[in-house]
């Protein structure tokens, strides 16, 4: 009963991440005209590091929950809507710039999604597929660690929030927590890769929060 009752409260609140990621693309669209340099493009201060890495977090949970018996639901379709939209955000990020890197990214993302959807079909997972997930989770934690602090030194380097949205790393936070709470409710030896993976997301995407907070005062300091 714990576990359904928790199970749905993480699932409710990480309906907020979809309203951050929302407003991440909203705000994109809404900085995204003609500027004379890069310095003054506020969308240069989005990393394409950190989103890419996030992507990539989103989906091994996905995996994670298409590969665990039985089906967790709450995960796989709550980051279901977060892949699409993360994705958007991609997309976005490479029309915008028109790199090389940016469209890699692009493509990787979307085939990952096609992919990870497909294989519902085939499960239940065999146990090296688990271990392969339990794996995947590892590597994503590295990666979003080293993704969250790109995104910091952007804005370091940058001294501007520009079209960064709070609400997409609030609600993060709030995701994050909960779902912490809700992988305490299943054996250790089964959450502990989702523990460690959320637990890096809270402590990384909390200083890049507190850095947006620390270089907006300090634009409202500088224009008053």
């Amino acid at each position: 009963m714990l576990y359904h009752i928790l199970g749905f409260a993480s699932a409710a609140l990480f309906l907020l991440t979809w309203l951050g990621l929302w407003s991440q693309i909203k705000a994109m669209t809404r900085f995204q005209v003609p500027v004379s340099s890069e310095s003054d493009d506020a969308n240069y201060s989005l990393s394409l590091n950190q989103f890419g890495s996030s992507y990539f977090a989103f989906f091994s949970i996905f995996l994670f929950g298409i590969s665990v018996e039985p089906f967790n639901h709450y995960l796989v379709w709550t980051r279901f809507g977060a892949l699409i939209l993360t994705l958007i955000i991609i997309w976005k990020i490479w029309q915008h710039r028109r790199t090389t890197i940016s469209g890699y990214v692009a493509a990787v993302a979307l085939l990952a999604l096609i992919g990870g959807t497909l294989s519902i079909a085939f499960r239940p997972f065999p146990a090296l597929a688990q271990l392969g997930a339990n794996t995947l989770m590892l590597v994503v934690t590295v990666i979003l660690f080293q993704g969250s602090l790109h995104q910091w030194f952007v804005l370091q380097r940058r001294r501007k929030v520009g079209s960064l949205s709070f609400a997409l790393f609030r609600n993060i936070l709030i995701k994050d927590v909960s779902t912490l709470l809700f992988g305490l409710t299943m054996p250790l030896s089964q959450s502990w890769p989702l523990l460690i993976l959320n637990g890096t997301s809270v402590i990384m995407r909390g200083s890049i929060l507190l850095q947006m907070h620390k270089l907006k005062r300090r634009e409202l300091s500088v224009s008053g």
